[in-house]
């Protein structure tokens, strides 16, 4: 006789969506191994770490939490709204925002400092302000996107227990198994440096990639996509999977130095690279997202996640 937690183990490997991501996964697995002679053990470390210890330990901590109901249900011809943003914000990550810069003076854009400034500015805009006034419009409000109105609501001790875990691993694993620790230990930083800097850039990440995306990946696409397609697990992987294929333009743009990779590579390298690694990362978040509801939450872990790979370039550009 199966208990729950096997049953609920079958019925995840079973389920169409689980498995269609795992074909497109192994098949981007394949195109960097095959096609662009990526090392196996680096992208088995990846998968691992990310593609089963984080999700795993994620699923173990929001376990004992009450399955969430409150997502509001869909309205008229939101399935074709959702495609439209989806479309919208294609369009912005791949030329928008280049045709948004030509108006900017190049001042803002070439001094560092402005610049992130700047590109926060326009993120906000884009991700976060532009699609809640268009969900404002159907009746939604911020505590349906997961901005909680009491402290009581966000700190309590499970959200501060899921916190504390999922950072503490994430900096573990960036620093000894990414590349941003190397660049780290390159730079032989001072103990001053590093521990004015530790605080500024995560309170920097918490806005600029916290708040920003995890605005539109998961309180907004995930949630929406979770109650369209009637899956909790189809919101966490479709989401996962488009957050990852997001990130392609901009690394094939501007390469990937904090991932160790500094020469030229084509489109089709970065979008397989994509969906193998930030895709992960979408899919632990987007589990704890399910059940907590928490933006705050999923917004400090993700801002948590970017801080080794980004430390380096935080303490240049800002001249700790």
């Amino acid at each position: 006789m199966l208990n729950n937690r096997s049953m609920q183990f079958r019925d995840l490997f079973i389920n169409k969506f689980v498995i269609a991501f795992l074909l497109i996964y192994c098949s981007a697995i394949a195109v960097l191994q095959f096609s662009f002679q990526k090392p196996f053990g680096e992208l088995l470390n990846v998968t691992l770490i990310f593609g089963i210890i984080f999700p795993f330990i994620s699923w173990v901590l929001v376990a004992g939490m009450p399955r969430r109901t409150d997502s509001k249900p869909s309205f008229k011809n939101e399935a074709l709204v959702l495609v439209a943003i989806i479309l919208f914000i294609t369009w912005y990550i791949t030329y928008g925002t280049g045709w948004i810069n030509s108006f900017i003076p190049n001042k803002i854009l070439s001094i560092e400092w402005l610049n992130d400034i700047y590109i926060l500015a326009k993120k906000s805009i884009v991700f976060v302000l532009l699609l809640f006034s268009l969900y404002k419009a159907f009746g939604f409000t911020l505590y349906d996107f997961g901005f909680k109105g009491t402290l009581s609501e966000i700190f309590t001790r499970k959200i501060i227990l899921i916190f504390i875990v999922l950072t503490v691993m994430a900096i573990v694993a960036q620093y000894y198994f990414g590349h941003g620790g190397e660049e780290l230990q390159k730079n032989h930083f001072s103990s001053i440096q590093l521990l004015a800097s530790f605080p500024l850039c995560f309170i920097w990440l918490f806005f600029e990639v916290g708040l920003v995306e995890e605005f539109f990946f998961r309180a907004l696409l995930q949630s929406k996509i979770s109650v369209l397609l009637k899956s909790n697990i189809a919101g966490i992987l479709v989401s996962g999977l488009i957050f990852g294929l997001a990130h392609a333009p901009g690394l094939y743009l501007r390469g990937a130095g904090s991932e160790g990779i500094t020469e030229p590579l084509p489109f089709f390298f970065w979008a397989a690279f994509s969906i193998t690694a930030m895709s992960l990362a979408g899919i632990f978040l987007g589990i704890v997202w399910s059940k907590t509801r928490n933006i705050y939450l999923v917004a400090a872990i993700h801002a948590m996640v970017d801080l080794i790979p980004n430390l380096t370039d935080f303490i240049h550009t800002w001249s700790i």
